[in-house]
């Protein structure tokens, strides 16, 4: 569950900016955004590792169910909650106002710049300076508030170590924010269109708000509330009554979210990739997959305890096959742009294309793997 947490944020943001207008750059930065502030909250396995180590020089015993049994105490707790979401978020938008004001930029979401150059545009008055200001200050204040007031929360209510993990989360927030308004700054200097502050913390909010609500079928969920409030949920959803089918549930689950990732993505660069589209992008070789029916006779049923049996033995098989295919892809497109063009020299598109086959067809291997193994315990 570690990667769909990406790929759905990517899915949300990147289809939302496209609704709403934005063009495929905004999208697909806005989309980045929101994978990358869906991943920052799994930082704290970190600490969760840290803590196991810990545990296992005074005597607890090496094992996946002993290090979750340890991280599961530490992992989520903190850095998952709701409320830390939207601290994160009203953090990140600080750190992008901030930075762009120090750097006197004014970025506005999709909206055309003038054109005629810079000589021919009024500079804003000193007056109107000010007043535009008054809002990027305001919102810094509300989240120097907001964090101050979590961290002593978290410092009543859960004491010194939990708030030293809740800081120095929302340090790591500020400065993803911070290079994330220089970066997109940077990335549409000149353009017509830039990306606004605003829609830059939209984006992360996705990806913090979403994130929580992929745990909720792995161990213990995270307290969404906390910590001010109860705990919402208090045990994992469970898809199904038999332990290994409730796994395979949880996998399809992700390879769904993964899914939608990847459909956004090939809606967003239509035709960019060389033509390459989603279902044009599937390869013979995903039926590869098939084949791992067998591992449903011949290894330990898993469950969610001892998840790393089947994610240890799919994943690589997906990941054979993606990267074997990636490399024919790669040959035939620069086959193609050398006829078409006379230019044998054509291979960064062509990189770019064969890894986006890669990971269509790692995805349908992945998946048709996972029916076969389904279908096979079944017949067990």
């Amino acid at each position: 569950m570690f990667v769909g947490h990406e790929f759905l944020a990517f899915a949300l943001a990147g289809l939302g900016a496209t609704r709403l207008g934005g063009d495929e750059r905004a999208s697909l930065w806005l989309g980045a955004v929101a994978a990358l502030a869906a991943l920052l909250p799994d930082l704290d396995v970190v600490y969760a590792v840290a803590t196991y180590a810990a545990a296992v020089a005074g005597g607890t015993p090496l094992g996946w169910e002993a290090f979750w049994g340890v991280a599961n105490g530490v992992h989520r707790v903190v850095t998952h909650p709701l409320p830390v979401g939207v601290v994160g978020t009203l953090v990140f938008g600080a750190t992008v106002v901030a930075v762009r004001r120090g750097r006197g930029t004014n970025s506005n979401l999709a909206r055309p710049t003038d054109s005629t150059g810079p000589n021919d545009v009024e500079p804003p008055s000193p007056i109107a300076r000010r007043h535009s200001s008054i809002p990027a200050v305001a919102g810094v204040a509300v989240a120097v508030v907001a964090a101050i007031t979590l961290l002593a929360t978290f410092y009543t209510t859960d004491g010194g170590a939990a708030t030293l993990v809740a800081a120095a989360f929302l340090l790591v927030v500020g400065v993803v924010g911070a290079l994330a308004g220089r970066r997109t700054t940077a990335a549409f200097a000149g353009d017509r269109t830039s990306l606004s502050s605003t829609a830059l913390t939209a984006a992360a909010g996705v990806g913090f708000l979403t994130h929580p609500f992929g745990d909720v079928f792995l161990a213990a969920p995270p307290p969404l509330l906390s910590p001010f409030g109860p705990p919402l949920l208090t045990e994992r959803i469970v898809l199904a009554t038999d332990p290994t089918l409730n796994l395979l549930g949880v996998l399809f689950a992700e390879v769904a979210t993964v899914w939608a990732g990847v459909a956004v993505f090939s809606r967003v660069t239509a035709d960019r990739l060389g033509g390459v589209r989603l279902r044009g992008a599937v390869d013979a070789r995903a039926a590869l997959g098939v084949g791992y029916a067998p591992a449903a006779f011949l290894l330990p049923r898993p469950t969610i305890a001892d998840a790393h049996v089947l994610g240890f033995t799919i994943v690589p098989l997906a990941i054979v096959v993606a990267l074997w295919a990636g490399r024919s892809a790669r040959a035939r497109l620069q086959r193609a742009d050398a006829e078409a063009t006379a230019t044998a020299d054509r291979s960064a598109p062509a990189r770019v294309d064969a890894a986006y086959v890669s990971v269509v067809v790692g995805l349908t291997t992945l998946t048709l793997a996972g029916v076969a193994y389904g279908a096979a315990y079944l017949l067990l």
